[in-house]
């Protein structure tokens, strides 16, 4: 959504930098969706959205629900918010947020249905794992913020980063390991499509929320 005047930001020679209100990054406003779609409906949140192939096909398929992206990156935020604007599902936002601080600061406890996280950057050094984000603190504010029975879904080509989180998953009490095949999976990513071809193994992981605690 460009600010009026501003024009395509292909034509604009600080692409590097915000260049309309929505490119600064969302920070300490709740999310109200309410004002953001207009209805109350079962909430989805993408973390990291790439170049949106999911959040687009996923709203297209489920019209019932609301979806919001979540992309730091200030190029895919570009990308994935002009394929929104010309796919334009009506129940599909993208937002440019840090997604740790996002979450924790600005999502309700109790209020999203599902959250996907496709492909994180898996920081393989050992003195990148910090940088990763999904650690047990997080999985923590994950599983706060979602409904009970809420999901959590992941994906990954990392096989080191797919261990360790298996394990890490199994610290968090809010949340238990059901089969990834007992629902109907979600649209594929960009990068899954790309990975699936290149003949990656892929390692998946679907989370539910406890419910009563």
């Amino acid at each position: 959504m460009y600010l009026s005047g501003q024009g395509s930001t292909e034509d604009r020679s600080d692409l590097r930098f915000p260049v309309s209100a929505d490119e600064e990054l969302w920070f300490g406003r709740p999310l109200d969706t309410l004002e953001m779609f207009g209805r109350r409906a079962p909430l989805e949140i993408e973390l990291g959205t790439g170049k949106a192939r999911f959040l687009i096909e996923a709203a297209l398929a489920r019209p019932s629900h609301d979806f919001v992206g979540v992309e730091r990156s200030l190029s895919y935020y570009r990308f994935s918010r002009e394929r929104i604007e010309r796919s334009r599902p009506g129940n599909a936002r993208i937002l440019r947020a840090d997604a740790r601080l996002f979450v924790s600061g600005c999502v309700a406890p109790r209020s999203v249905r599902e959250f996907h996280v496709y492909f994180p950057d898996p920081w393989p050094k050992k003195r990148q794992r910090k940088r990763r984000l999904l650690d047990g603190t997080f999985l923590e504010i994950l599983a706060s913020r979602l409904e009970d029975g809420g999901l959590l879904r992941v994906a990954t080509d990392h096989p080191g980063y797919a261990e360790e989180f298996a394990t890490l998953a199994r610290t968090v009490p809010d949340f238990e390991e059901v089969p990834w095949e007992s629902l109907p999976p979600p649209p594929p990513t960009h990068y899954e499509l790309k990975y699936r071809v290149e003949g990656r193994d892929i390692r998946r992981f679907l989370l539910r929320r406890r419910t009563g605690v």
